[in-house]
């Protein structure tokens, strides 16, 4: 018998959610995390499918601390209901110096069949003088989970690539 990742040699596809169940424990987790008037930006939160099996839901939104720094997040609902993980992206920890404007775009970067899936958020980052692109990456573990890919992520930095499709070739390079 033979043990493979969750994510190993299958075909991973986002989808937009059939339920927002989870809205009212996103919000609530975003609210734990400090952040006040919190939108939910449905038209970039996706079903993460492997196989046409559910991982999971991939929640993007953005809050505000002390009503100045706008804080962009992301969320992961096993089920749909509860939230499993939160993580602040851009305007907090190594991006507290940007605020996060909104959310560009997300999807797969990694090739069909990678033995795991990553998927990129590119965000629109409000700096003191310009607006500019920032980007987030994530990866998937053996319990389906969501991690930080912080060398992916750091590979992408000062890149000024675009879509998904630009950091699809970068990343399958």
């Amino acid at each position: 018998l033979m043990m493979f990742s969750p994510l190993a040699l299958a075909s991973v596809s986002l989808s937009q959610p059939k339920s927002t169940e989870f809205d009212k424990a996103i919000i609530t987790e975003a609210e734990h995390h400090g952040l006040s008037r919190i939108e939910l930006d449905k038209s970039q939160t996706f079903t993460v499918l492997n196989n046409g099996k559910v991982l999971g839901t991939l929640i993007q939104g953005k809050g505000w601390v002390r009503e100045v720094q706008p804080v962009c997040f992301v969320g992961w609902s096993k089920d749909g209901k509860k939230i499993d993980q939160f993580m602040p992206t851009i305007g907090q920890g190594d991006w507290e110096t940007v605020g996060c404007h909104k959310v560009e775009s997300v999807g797969l970067i990694s090739k069909k069949d990678d033995e795991n899936a990553k998927l990129a958020v590119i965000y629109t980052i409000e700096a003191s003088d310009h607006y500019g692109n920032d980007y987030y990456v994530v990866g998937f573990n053996k319990s389906d989970d969501i991690f930080y890919d912080a060398s992916t992520t750091e590979k992408f930095q000062n890149s000024y690539l675009k879509t998904i499709a630009d950091l699809r070739k970068v990343y399958q390079k």
